[in-house]
């Protein structure tokens, strides 16, 4: 008598081992327990049952399934079907590609070919993995082994950019996608959906962000692609159904959400739908979404440029609703991913700045141009982080990638009349960002204090004769032209006020030394010269439309503390003081236009506790009531860390205390001073007092790091 048959037909199918169970653990974890059976249900066939189902061979394809050696034909039998579906073969050619795939402009280089287009045919059938797609008799010449490389470089490139990576094929996973259980997924899955936006507002914001923001960091994203892949997932419906869609992509989406409502103007975002209140609430729950999407998509396992993009893109909302330790954790890993797809290696091409190339080129050319400008941007990004964290992780001499060039974001077409681009403000920063690493590094070989100083005014010199590289279109000397784009202007007031902001930051090792000694009296001067251009150019009026950017707040504050710093070292009859106090009063009134940044609300609370404390100690009756008053502080602890995204941490971590102390009665928290703790009773006398003698870009005491102005993303 026959044995009863114990495994069930699933696993027989798939060459699985079953665990015998009805219904087995593996057909449970396919999601298909209703197919567990051990009985062929219409009858055991051995010419189907028993033959592996092998993926279909499109019709011109170079290997198939006869010319497969017997190891690898026994490999390709191993392997198992994910819920018993056959996958497609990935498209060959760029006219095999779906309609959707063409018309979001995914890379496809013309000129790419897997292996060596001239190479013969196998003529043997007796292949190996050693020389698979070969013939038997490789040549191994010099030339041939340098052309084969530079093949499977740029191979490699469109394998991992092109056949996989689509906006509309979802990343599945076996049901722990992301470190979600398949129940925690559905649950996530159902709130995302939720958190959607109506399509009408949805397309509102999106072309808020292109319009207006997308300069911000270089178009690390081209728009017109990124719009038109939006209106494919729609279709005809009103709703996006995000279970079909890459959740890498979904990122990119929240992010521009998150970016759009947070860094809109009120008029704007009100005209959206949404209120002043709901501004900051739809950002925080919209950048947790990006996060969210990245996990679901598996983003540090499946790389992609999505993942860089959400990355950088969730930056504009991040510090301005007090959450950028959690940025800086991803920012890593985005410099990660992008070395993952080799953007630090993208060469020069014969079709670089080519007019009048066909779809499949133009195509091949934005992927590129697009990788060039997410390399350029996260490099930027790490340099003008080193003077606050005292290291950088990218070498320049470790990346061959040429700089992206200037093309009109609709139409692609090359620039060359100085029209204003999204990346003629990448080139710059990185510009900017390299001469700021170099400092550093001058800085840290620099053996003592007069060395340090030379270094000082060396870099001071460069950045003021770099003002004359800076592109026509940011330059004052420039006449404004109407017919430019409307965020050419709102970039040549911030980039003037930049620029000012990195002579403060070159000038701020020895600001507090220039208070006392007057050897380093240009110090003194440069940083409050530039403290004023700043608030200056902060002061014009804004354009209805223009959006809100965390790093101008944190210019503004930086500012204002560069001024109250120095009329606590003047005299109280000095003609300064009133003048200095006048650019301070106007600093805090410029924060206060921005209640929703916690930043702004911040940089007022700081700004205003310093000037209560001067104008105490200018009313103080007499030395000994003033020393009283610091002896009262002494138990208070001043924060160490005032840098731009340092006032962004201590924002997030003042509102959550705040919002514990609602609920309990804690102790007051370190940092930032809330509620309940009288700053005005500082000596500030006491913190100059405490400032360190070396300053050096890695010092963290609280002067270094309270003027350490490079920890912002592209300023």
């Amino acid at each position: 008598m026959p044995k009863a048959r114990l495994t069930c037909t699933r696993c027989s199918q798939r060459r699985q081992r079953c665990d015998r169970e009805t219904p087995c653990s593996r057909c449970i974890k396919n999601n298909e327990p209703h197919l567990c059976t051990t009985e062929w249900r219409e009858g055991y066939n051995p010419n189907v049952h028993r033959k592996y189902p092998r993926k279909s061979t499109p019709p011109g394809s170079q290997h198939g399934p006869s010319q497969l050696s017997p190891a690898i034909s026994a490999h390709d039998s191993t392997l198992p079907q994910q819920d018993g579906i056959v996958w497609p073969n990935t498209p060959t050619s760029f006219q095999d590609m779906p309609t959707h795939f063409r018309s979001q402009g995914q890379q496809t280089y013309s000129n790419v070919r897997i292996g060596n287009p001239q190479e013969p045919t196998p003529s043997s059938n007796n292949l190996d993995f050693i020389t698979f797609g070969r013939s038997d008799y490789s040549d191994i010449s010099i030339g041939s082994l340098l052309a084969s490389k530079d093949a499977f470089l740029k191979s490699k490139m469109v394998r991992d950019n092109q056949g996989h990576f689509s906006a509309t094929k979802q990343v599945d996973g076996d049901g722990h996608s992301g470190g979600f259980s398949s129940h925690a997924r559905a649950v996530e899955v159902f709130n995302l959906q939720s958190m959607l936006p109506a399509k009408e507002s949805m397309l509102k914001m999106v072309d808020y962000h292109e319009l207006y923001m997308a300069y911000w960091a270089g178009g690390i994203y081209h728009g017109p692609t990124f719009r038109k892949a939006l209106l494919s997932n729609y279709g005809e419906s009103q709703e996006l159904d995000l279970q079909t869609i890459d959740w890498r992509w979904t990122a990119l989406l929240f992010s521009i959400l998150s970016a759009s409502v947070i860094g809109s103007p009120e008029v704007t975002s009100t005209s959206w739908g949404y209120s002043v209140d709901d501004k900051r609430r739809l950002a925080k729950q919209w950048a947790n979404a990006t996060i969210a999407c990245l996990h679901l998509g598996e983003y540090a396992s499946n790389y992609h440029n999505y993942s860089i993009q959400a990355v950088i893109n969730i930056h504009a909302s991040e510090h301005l609703i007090g959450a950028s330790k959690e940025w800086a954790v991803y920012q890593s890993a985005a410099i990660t991913i992008a070395r993952g797809l080799a953007l630090h290696r993208i060469p020069s091409h014969p079709e670089d700045g080519k007019t009048n190339l066909n779809a499949e080129q133009k195509d091949a050319l934005i992927q590129r141009e697009i990788g060039r400008r997410i390399w350029t941007a996260l490099s930027a990004q790490d340099w003008l982080c080193s003077t606050s964290q005292g290291m950088y992780s990218i070498q320049k001499r470790h990346c061959t990638t040429t700089r992206p060039g200037n093309y009109d974001e609709n139409t692609f077409e090359p620039i060359i009349d100085g029209s204003p681009t999204p990346t003629q403000i990448g080139n710059y920063v990185y510009d900017v960002a390299y001469l700021l690493i170099s400092y550093h590094d001058e800085m840290l070989d620099s053996p003592d204090i007069t060395t340090k100083y030379q270094v000082v005014l060396k870099y001071d010199s460069k950045m003021r004769r770099l003002v004359d590289e800076i592109p026509a279109c940011l330059s004052p000397r420039t006449p404004y032209n109407p017919a430019w784009p409307r965020w050419a202007g709102w970039a040549r007031r911030l980039h003037q006020a930049s620029w000012a902001h990195k002579i403060i930051m070159i000038h701020q090792a020895f600001l507090h030394k220039s208070f006392k000694s007057p050897q380093y009296t240009y110090s003194r001067w440069a940083c409050a010269t530039a403290a004023k251009v700043i608030i200056e150019q902060m002061s014009r009026e804004r354009e209805p439309d223009e959006p809100q950017w965390w790093v101008e707040q944190a210019f503004i504050v930086t500012s204002g503390i560069c001024l109250a710093l120095d009329i606590f070292h003047r005299s109280e009859t000095d003609v300064e003081i009133r003048d200095y106090l006048t650019w301070i009063e106007k600093t805090i009134k410029l924060l206060e236009q921005w209640p929703n940044s916690s930043i702004a609300t911040h940089g007022v609370r700081l700004l205003t506790s310093l000037v209560h404390e001067f104008n105490k100690k200018i009313n103080s009756a007499s030395k000994s009531s003033h020393q009283n008053s610091l002896g009262s502080a002494a138990g208070l602890s001043f924060p160490e860390n005032i840098a731009p995204a340092s006032l962004a941490r201590a924002a997030g971590e003042a509102e959550a205390a705040e919002e514990a102390a609602s609920v309990s009665d804690p102790q007051p928290p370190e940092g930032w001073p809330v509620a309940g703790i009288d700053v005005e009773m500082f000596g500030f006398e006491d913190i100059m007092d405490n400032l360190p003698v070396e300053a050096g870009l890695d010092n963290n005491m609280f002067f270094e790091s309270m003027l350490s102005l490079a920890n912002s993303q592209f300023f």
